[in-house]
C-alpha cells in the first residue's frame, strides 16, 4: 500500500487549494474503492428520508433503440438490415401510429415491467445537435441535466437564482467507477460502484484514522479543510449503512427479485442501499458502459439487455415493496444507423430510445412521436431522426 507522507499531503493540498476535485492519487490505496468525491465544505449530517430522488441510468456508447423495441415489420427497417440483424417477434406488438414494435427477445423483462404499467417507453429521443462523437454527445446531455436537476433543488430550497451549483447536506451519488460530468462540481457527490459491504476501505479505517491525524498538520488550508469534510462524508455513509466497530452486513433487497452481479443492478443496489438507509438523495447516476456496438451487435445486445432487465425489475420490486417514491429514467447519447455494416453492428448515429420508470410514472404506455424511416424521414437519410430532446425528457420527469 502506498503511504501518503506528510510532504506528499503537503504539496498535494498546496496545489489544489483552490477547491478544485482532489486527484485520485493523493489517496492512500487504502480508498482505492472510491472513485471520485467531489469535496464540499460542508459534511453531511442530515438523514431524513428522501422525498422522490431522481436516477438516471446512462447507456454509454450509443444504444440501438431500433434494436431494443423494433419495428420488425416495417419495410425500410427490413431492407436497411439482414435477418441476422433483426430478432424475432417476441409477445405482442405495441402499435404505434400504425407501426408494430416488437421488444427484442432478451428484454422480456423490460416487456413485463411495461405490461405491468411499471414502464413505459419514449421512441427517437436525442440530442439537436447533429454529433456522432461520444465525448460530445455526452457532455452535452449531463451538462445539460446538471443544471436542470440543481435548478429543482435550488427552487425546492428557496435558493438565490444566482446560486446555479448545488449546496447542502444531500448526497449526490453515482453507483459507476466515475463521477459522471452531470455532478462534477456539486458538493457532497461521490462515486462508489458497490455499497454491498460499505465505503470500500481497504485496511480497515485505522488507515483513515492515520489520515486524519495527519491532517491536523495544516489546518489552515482549505484543501485541507476539504479532505477533512470528505473523510467526515465516508464515515457518515458507513454509520448510516449500519456500520461503526461492527462489520456492515450486505444488503438485501426488499423485493422477489434479486439485483445481478453486474451493470447496472450492481450500482443500482448501491443506490437502493442508501434510499433504505435514510440517507438524503435527490439524484443518483449509474452507468451501463458497452452499447458501442459496431460488430456482433446482435450477441451483444443479449447481454446488456438482460443485465439491464433483471436490474430494472430488482430495484422496481425493491421500491415497491419500501413503498418508496422515486422517478428512473435510461438515456443513452445517441442511437445507431439504421442500416447495419458489414461486421453485424451498427455505426453511430442520432436518435434512440429511452425508458422511464417509477412510482409516479404511468407506465404501459409509448410516448413520443415515431417520425418513420423512409429516407426522407431520416436524419441526413440515414438515422432515427430526433422527435423529442433529452433535455424535454428531464423537464417533464422532474
Amino acid at each position: 500500500m502506498k503511504i501518503l507522507t506528510r510532504r506528499d499531503f503537503l504539496k498535494y493540498s498546496a496545489t489544489y487549494s483552490s477547491g478544485a476535485m482532489i486527484p485520485h492519487a493523493i489517496w492512500p490505496a487504502a480508498l482505492s474503492g472510491i472513485s471520485q468525491f467531489a469535496l464540499g465544505a460542508t459534511p453531511l449530517n442530515s438523514r431524513s428520508q428522501s422525498t422522490h430522488p431522481l436516477i438516471v441510468v446512462f447507456q454509454r456508447g450509443g444504444a440501438d433503440g431500433l434494436g431494443i423495441l423494433s419495428p420488425l415489420d416495417d419495410p425500410d427497417f427490413i431492407a436497411a438490415r439482414p435477418p441476422e440483424m433483426r430478432h424475432k417477434k417476441n409477445g405482442a406488438a405495441l402499435e404505434v401510429a400504425g407501426t408494430p414494435f416488437y421488444w427484442h427477445p432478451e428484454a422480456e423483462l423490460l416487456g413485463q415491467l411495461f405490461t405491468g404499467q411499471d414502464l413505459s417507453a419514449w421512441l427517437a429521443v436525442g440530442i439537436s445537435k447533429d454529433t456522432r462523437s461520444h465525448f460530445e454527445a455526452q457532455e452535452l446531455i449531463e451538462s445539460g441535466l446538471a443544471k436542470i436537476v440543481t435548478r429543482k433543488w435550488r427552487d425546492q430550497q428557496g435558493v438565490s437564482k444566482n446560486q446555479d451549483r448545488y449546496l447542502g447536506n444531500d448526497l449526490i451519488f453515482a453507483g459507476s467507477n466515475s463521477l459522471p460530468q452531470a455532478f462534477l462540481g456539486l458538493s457532497g457527490a461521490m462515486a462508489v460502484r458497490d455499497l454491498q459491504s460499505g465505503m470500500p476501505i481497504a485496511g480497515g479505517t485505522s488507515t483513515v484514522d492515520s489520515l486524519k491525524a495527519m491532517l491536523q498538520f495544516d489546518l489552515g488550508n482549505p484543501a485541507t479543510q476539504q479532505i477533512k469534510s470528505a473523510l467526515t462524508n465516508i464515515d457518515f455513509v458507513n454509520q448510516a449503512l449500519g456500520g461503526s466497530s461492527k462489520k456492515i452486513e450486505a444488503y438485501q433487497t426488499a423485493g422477489l427479485a434479486p439485483y445481478p452481479s453486474s451493470d447496472p443492478g450492481v450500482g443500482l443496489r448501491s443506490v437502493a442501499r442508501l434510499i433504505a438507509a435514510k440517507v438524503n438523495l435527490p439524484f443518483a447516476w449509474v452507468d451501463q458502459d458497452g452499447w458501442d456496438t459496431h460488430e456482433g451487435q446482435p450477441w451483444r445486445l443479449n447481454g446488456l439487455l438482460r443485465n439491464l432487465g433483471q436490474a430494472l425489475t430488482a430495484f422496481s420490486q425493491d421500491m415497491k415493496a419500501r413503498n418508496q417514491p422515486y422517478t428512473l429514467v435510461v438515456l443513452t447519447e445517441f442511437g445507431r444507423r439504421l442500416r447495419s455494416n458489414q461486421s453485424n453492428g451498427t455505426d453511430h448515429g442520432h436518435g434512440s430510445l429511452a425508458l422511464l420508470m417509477g412510482s409516479h410514472i404511468q407506465g404501459g404506455r409509448v410516448e413520443g412521436i415515431w417520425p418513420g424511416l423512409k429516407a426522407s424521414q431520416l436524419n441526413h437519410g440515414a438515422d432515427l431522426a430526433v422527435t423529442t430532446q433529452i433535455d424535454a425528457v428531464i423537464r417533464t420527469l422532474v
